[in-house]
């Protein structure tokens, strides 16, 4: 609690400041100055094989889950298109909404349950359980490189965990349980051992 409040402290005194940016992010209320439609947001499903190449296995950055296969998975949003087109897409091209919907920068996975309990919510409404630094890093990258917008809340949501993350944590996804399976669980299980059916020669 005390962490969150010296982050949202620090970005109010920077609004106060009169300061109209946040971490080169221009800060306006949501804006949806077109129709949405979801349709200008297709992607393909082999972007899946693109996603869990890039985690290097199949887990959710937002739990640490570890699926048996990918139809325990969804593929996630971590900025909600409808959010991307509220906050500037609504004036971008089909090709441009494309990109976005399909940009690996903003995918990654989640079990259904997590994805429908996220849905369209922003960093102000929902943060994954794991990985914040993370998450919160990867929100300001896309949103820096499709030149999105920001509000209010969201910038204070993210500035609170960001304030308290150093950037190992905000370059890369890290689960502690999987990192001990990959590393030193899995290497002993896959080290030969002797046939069971193999007589043991006593010298």
């Amino acid at each position: 609690m005390f962490r969150y409040l010296a982050g949202l402290l620090l970005f109010c005194a920077t609004m106060s400041a009169g300061e109209t940016t946040w971490r080169g992010l221009v800060v306006a209320p949501e804006n949806r100055c077109a129709p949405y439609d979801r349709d200008d947001y297709r992607y393909p499903q082999s972007v899946e094989d693109e996603i869990i190449a890039k985690l290097g296995d199949l887990f959710s950055p937002y739990t640490c889950a570890q699926f048996g296969s990918s139809r325990e998975t969804e593929i996630e949003h971590m900025i909600a298109v409808s959010q991307a087109h509220d906050s500037g897409l609504c004036m971008a091209d089909r090709q441009t909404k494309r990109r976005f919907a399909s940009d690996l920068r903003n995918l990654t996975l989640a079990a259904p349950a997590v994805n429908r309990e996220k849905g369209a919510r922003d960093a102000a409404e929902w943060l994954p359980e794991t990985n914040r630094c993370w998450f919160a890093g990867r929100i300001v990258e896309v949103r820096r490189a499709y030149e999105l917008t920001i509000d209010r809340r969201e910038a204070a949501a993210l500035e609170s965990v960001l304030s308290n993350c150093s950037p190992a944590d905000v370059g890369g996804a890290f689960c502690a349980s999987r990192s001990f399976v990959m590393q030193v669980l899995l290497p002993i299980l896959e080290t030969d051992v002797p046939d069971a059916g193999e007589a043991t020669q006593v010298p």
